[in-house]
């Protein structure tokens, strides 16, 4: 693995820890009978159509399984999947996302710069809104979107948030199976936009419950 793009990345989730360090004693939600997010009704979930064309040079035929999650997917195509030392060592000294949800694996592709993170939630509904805030606590202006999706018949909400103008990262959190929470957290640099949004279209395609 080039050391110089693990470096990188360990500095730009470095960055994101550090940006959010006192956020993580966020409040549990104000109310205690609050609902899942996925089941309030005033929220509009959209039907998202992803990869309509049929250009396999952006598939990926390499599936994964998360058991716990009750959910295949396929990473971004010429990801390698990191091991888990590595994976690990990237964790520990950013403390990239331990405190909300278990990480299962991660996958990197070098050429374009992309990283996925595949990981999964127990279902509970402060643990998730906590998650939640702590995602929001990254806007800064107009860096920040929040949408509300159907993706291969399943509620799917999507978080994107600029870094600097210099790296995106997309958070995306599925309804649960299994008792799980999905999650599926992508980086991606801007100078690579339109290859990182074909590329991570296909994978949350891939999605399979």
């Amino acid at each position: 693995m080039n050391k110089y793009f693990l470096i990188s990345l360990i500095f730009v989730l470095f960055t994101l820890s550090c940006s959010n360090n006192n956020n993580k004693e966020y409040d549990a939600v104000s109310n205690n009978d609050s609902k899942d997010i996925f089941s309030n009704r005033d929220i509009i979930f959209k039907n998202l159509e992803l990869n309509n064309e049929e250009d396999n040079s952006v598939k990926n035929t390499n599936e994964y399984s998360i058991s716990n999650a009750g959910v295949k997917f396929a990473p971004p195509i010429n990801s390698i999947k990191l091991s888990d030392k590595e994976r690990d060592d990237i964790i520990s000294q950013t403390g990239y996302g331990k405190d909300y949800f278990y990480t299962d694996s991660m996958f990197i592709d070098e050429n374009i710069k992309i990283t996925c993170l595949a990981a999964y939630m127990k279902k509970d509904e402060v643990s998730l809104d906590n998650f939640i805030n702590f995602i929001r606590s990254m806007k800064n202006g107009n860096n920040f979107t929040e949408e509300y999706y159907i993706i291969n018949g399943r509620k799917n909400i999507q978080f994107k948030i600029n870094m600097d103008n210099n790296t995106f990262l997309l958070y995306t959190i599925f309804e649960p199976k299994n008792d799980y929470y999905f999650i599926l957290n992508y980086t991606f640099p801007v100078s690579y936009l339109h290859d990182s949004i074909i590329r991570i279209g296909s994978s949350l395609s891939s999605v399979r419950f």
